[in-house]
């Protein structure tokens, strides 16, 4: 039977190793050096990950850092799990450290869920909003150019009576985006019995920059590509996704908001 395998840190040449692993159990800890990170430090490939800790089938070893150690396990994939970096063992070799993403999905399905819960939110506020007094305003913008249409030609009358109009709102789950790129990809649909527009400001909520601002929406037409303000980075933001509404006719009187809160996921694109 093989001696199992005793694994040290070594950052000795190592880019940056911006992350933590922590094992509280164990009382360990070491950090590694992120996913994104690594591809800089070999963007032709070039390193051997000799097995992993967190999570693992087959114990080969352990990773020791000053008096505490962990399992270190043999390369597998698991369910609900990915690799976040990895830990520099000495030369081109590393341990990779696998992170849970079980309770990120649960996060999103509850995410999901509040959204569902505040369509209902919406329409009741719709309906209180419609009756204040309507004010003709100068029109609130144009038709977006990246509007798809969904029921023929476009015909908006002069004036519609919004006084027992209900504005429906799809709820929004997390938003998938593609690191590196403005161009993006996620369908925004507003319903076909709206009586209105919609307009959508997509916000980080950490920082409060808006990286998305939408024209018109009309009622029946969906935005499924659009760019962004700027390129993101692989990981998790924190997002609001604000609507204001207006009046489908020529007058485009401000109606209800609403807003959702989600999750934008930035990945690496297909094939990296």
């Amino acid at each position: 039977m093989a001696e199992p395998q005793v694994f040290r840190p070594d950052y000795s040449g190592a880019g940056e190793a911006r992350g933590t692993y922590n094992d509280s159990s164990a009382g360990f800890s070491v950090s590694y050096i992120k996913k994104k990170d690594i591809k800089t430090l070999y963007p032709s490939g070039g390193f051997s990950v000799r097995g992993q800790v967190g999570a693992g089938r087959e114990e080969l070893g352990r990773l020791e850092s000053g008096e505490a150690s962990v399992p270190v396990y043999s390369i597998a994939k698991l369910a609900h799990k990915r690799v976040a970096g990895y830990v520099p063992v000495g030369g081109d070799d590393y341990i990779a450290v696998m992170q849970d993403t079980l309770l990120l999905w649960i996060l999103l399905m509850l995410l999901a869920l509040a959204a569902i819960a505040g369509l209902a939110f919406g329409i009741h506020a719709a309906v209180q909003a419609s009756a204040e007094p309507e004010t003709t305003t100068a029109p609130a913008g144009v038709l977006d150019p990246n509007a798809e249409e969904g029921l023929g030609q476009l015909d908006v009358p002069e004036h519609i009576d919004t006084d027992t109009a209900m504005i429906d709102f799809n709820g929004i789950t997390e938003m998938h985006f593609v690191a590196g790129q403005r161009e993006q990809n996620y369908v925004f649909s507003n319903p076909k019995d709206n009586p209105c527009y919609y307009k959508i400001t997509v916000t980080l909520s950490d920082t409060g920059e808006t990286i998305y601002t939408s024209d018109l929406l009309p009622p029946g037409y969906s935005i499924s590509r659009f760019e962004i303000s700027r390129e993101l980075e692989v990981g998790e933001y924190a997002t609001l996704v604000h609507f204001d509404t207006y009046s489908f006719d020529k007058e485009q009187r401000p109606l209800n908001k609403m807003n959702f809160r989600t999750t934008i996921i930035v990945e690496e694109p297909a094939g990296e």
